[in-house]
């Protein structure tokens, strides 16, 4: 019996050793401790994630839609809540369904079709949580496996040493532009420790960003032109657009005062509102709607500014836009429950401002 026990005791510390991902028991009894659940990662569980771990875009027209940027900020908000169970199974997600033979990422799944490109903002995305991931939970493989599809992103998304929007998954044909939205600079960052951007990469995206002129209401540009070496506008401003520039840029510490007035006057000037998107001239929305993710950015906009009470008064308008009746369907998620419009991207970020909030102490839960 004896000799029983010790054998299948051996066969279970083999068993545990084939996984790459495994962590020691020590560390998976602390990992096994996560914060208790928000309401919206309730929602998100149960309405957008699939059996197999794919996260529908909607519940309407795009439920066996799903989307490379869902994988990133879904493994960003799991380690930020310190949940390695799992982004463990988002990451065989990833391997699974959205690698292509050569470690590209493709941007669009329709069922499990692969869509023709990537898009730099994911996979930044992407890399930028496995990098984290590999830090906080001590765990080579999340880096090892950041490193691998970081080369194949480096090596094909290069030109002139800015990192373009896309390329063909299969010609390696390039996209002529970049986004300043998709510019991440953690991201950033990370490739370069690793060795797999120079310096002079890493400094020519950063200038790219940090020394975009600003029009003449103070918008920064929509994006730039690689061949023609010139800055594009929008007549239209998307606020998210504008909000990823103003987070990202205060990050590398740069000056975001003129955005940050912008989005408190039209604050206080819409009731405690803010809208989706505006007029460049005017400064006056053209559209009727809020978003949740709009709430989000501008509440990480102000928390990396430092700013926690303007953070906390985007956080209550934001939370009025959820579901928060427990007595009817779809409790928690940011949803027009007569509709059923959604998006996985209005669930996703707010969950990672929510997130971000409260373990700053910033908000309190109730």
């Amino acid at each position: 019996m004896r000799i029983l026990t010790m054998l299948l005791l051996f066969s279970a510390l083999i068993l545990s050793s084939c996984s790459s991902f495994e962590q020691s028991d020590k560390q998976l009894k602390v990992l096994q401790a996560e914060v208790p659940k928000v309401e919206t990662e309730a929602f998100t569980q149960k309405y957008l994630i699939q059996k197999d771990g794919r996260i529908r875009t909607n519940l309407t027209d795009r439920t066996d839609n799903y989307l490379s940027e869902s994988v990133g900020l879904w493994m960003q908000y799991l380690v930020e809540r310190d949940s390695y169970n799992q982004f463990h199974n988002q990451v065989e997600v990833l391997r699974s369904y959205f690698l292509t033979n050569d470690n590209l990422i493709a941007w669009e799944l329709n069922g499990e079709e692969k869509a023709a490109a990537n898009a730099a903002i994911d996979d930044l995305r992407i890399l930028d949580a496995l990098f984290n991931a590999g830090e906080r939970w001590e765990n080579p493989a999340y880096t090892k496996l950041a490193q691998q599809l970081g080369e194949s992103f480096v090596s094909v998304q290069l030109k002139d040493n800015l990192m373009v929007d896309y390329v063909d998954l299969k010609s390696k044909k390039q996209s002529n532009e970049v986004t300043l939205s998709y510019i991440i600079p953690s991201s950033f960052e990370h490739l370069q420790s690793v060795g797999l951007i120079s310096s002079d990469v890493y400094e020519a995206n950063r200038n790219l960003l940090l020394k975009a002129p600003l029009s003449r209401n103070a918008f920064y540009p929509k994006y730039y032109d690689v061949e023609k070496a010139t800055y594009y506008y929008d007549e239209e401003i998307n606020l998210i657009d504008q909000l990823y520039v103003g987070y990202h840029s205060t990050q590398w510490k740069g000056n975001t005062d003129k955005l940050m007035k912008f989005l408190k006057m039209d604050f206080a000037t819409n009731g405690g509102k803010l809208f989706g998107r505006y007029d460049a001239e005017t400064l006056r929305p053209t559209v009727n709607y809020e978003a949740p993710s709009v709430y989000a950015l501008a509440i990480l906009f102000s928390l990396e500014r430092g700013d926690k009470k303007f953070a906390q008064q985007l956080y209550n308008r934001m939370r009025i836009l959820q579901q928060s009746n427990k007595k009817q369907e779809f409790y928690g998620g940011y949803i027009d429950v007569e509709t059923l419009e959604t998006h996985a991207f209005d669930n996703l970020l707010p969950l990672i401002a929510e997130r971000k909030g409260l373990n700053g102490a910033v908000f309190k839960h109730k």
